[in-house]
């Protein structure tokens, strides 16, 4: 009986964890402009990027679109973790961000590359922007 209980609430954390990685593939789905850049405390003028766009499909897929130079691959959620592997640069590692933030209009995602640099990217949904189709 005290393995069936131990069963059952693993289920239930299996489940929990599941449904809000669903919730949150669902708001990621879509067009994301990005806003600012804070690379090691510095804000960057993204504006020098040009037109610096971010896609998620509901299969899986991303793309980033930095004034006309664009990466494609696939893309996970794991609890808060978000992992890019990219397509286009087979050699690039996987990139994993925090989800710092994330709802219907807003998101923001840190990456540690290493104890030195720590960038957080702020965007916002738009409907701007191709569609990613692989």
């Amino acid at each position: 009986m005290k393995q069936f209980k131990i069963f059952i609430a693993c289920f239930g954390m299996v489940l929990m964890l599941t449904q809000c990685t669903n919730e949150q593939k669902e708001k990621l789905v879509g067009i994301w402009r990005v806003t600012d850049v804070n690379l090691n405390e510095t804000v960057m003028d993204v504006t020098s990027f040009g037109s610096w766009m971010w896609e998620f499909n509901e299969e899986g897929g991303y793309m980033i679109n930095m004034a006309g130079a664009v990466e494609k691959g696939t893309y996970e959620i794991t609890d808060n973790k978000l992992t890019l592997k990219s397509k286009t640069m087979a050699e690039k590692p996987e990139t994993v961000y925090d989800i710092t933030k994330l709802d219907e209009k807003e998101m923001e995602l840190t990456s540690v590359a290493d104890l030195k640099n720590k960038s957080i990217i702020h965007f916002i949904k738009t409907n701007e922007g191709a569609r990613v189709e692989d």
